[in-house]
């Protein structure tokens, strides 16, 4: 199972073949990376966003503050995960969401990274879960955070495969590595073709 995690991304898939890929989950607002990049400009902690959050998470208390976990009861929906409201919690409604009555910037942090992970692996569980696939790959930018890491290593029933932290970040790393194989069997693209930033079709509505 593929997991894709990054400031542009958030896809759930099934990947039989480097391109043989079915989308099973994907997010239906925010991707996650973007959420980790828009808290951490709200609040001035600086860019990266994700990598400065997880940072700043080891030196606080992640249960400083509840912040909600979105409902995705549809059924078709299982494998899908939303940011939005989250997002929304951390930046515009913090204070619903408190827990300890004297917190730090690190607690924020900790408790946003907390809830971001733990909405991801729901959708990824469940996945997993229905499939009963027990290998996960990961990619992307997010995919360096430590505590979705660890989160994921707790999971002994399943083999998760991470790339080394410098490459989850490297989209030219990730470009020559799908232009290997295409190259390998003898596929080329033109010099006209047409870059995207992001896949389309890979955002969801809901319900």
């Amino acid at each position: 199972m593929g997991l894709l995690v990054s400031g542009g991304h958030t896809i759930i898939c099934r990947a039989d073949n480097f391109d043989d890929i079915a989308v099973m989950g994907t997010t239906i607002d925010d991707a996650a990376g973007e959420a980790f990049d828009k808290v951490a400009k709200f609040y001035n902690f600086g860019y990266p966003g994700g990598v400065i959050i997880d940072k700043m998470a080891h030196n606080g208390d992640s249960g400083a503050f509840r912040f909600p976990i979105p409902s995705l009861h549809k059924a078709d929906h299982r494998y899908d995960v939303s940011y939005s409201g989250l997002k929304t919690a951390v930046t515009s409604q913090l204070e619903m969401f408190r827990v300890k009555k004297e917190t730090t910037n690190d607690d924020i942090a900790a408790s946003f990274q907390k809830a971001a992970v733990e909405i991801l692996l729901r959708a990824l569980l469940n996945a997993a879960e229905d499939t009963g696939i027990s290998t996960i790959v990961a990619g992307g930018g997010v995919a360096a955070n430590s505590y979705l890491r660890s989160r994921l290593a707790e999971k002994t029933h399943l083999n998760c495969i991470f790339p080394p932290l410098d490459l989850c970040g490297d989209n030219g790393a990730m470009v020559a590595g799908i232009g290997y194989h295409y190259l390998a069997r003898g596929e080329r693209s033109s010099l006209d073709v047409t870059a995207s930033a992001r896949v389309t079709g890979f955002k969801k509505k809901y319900p």
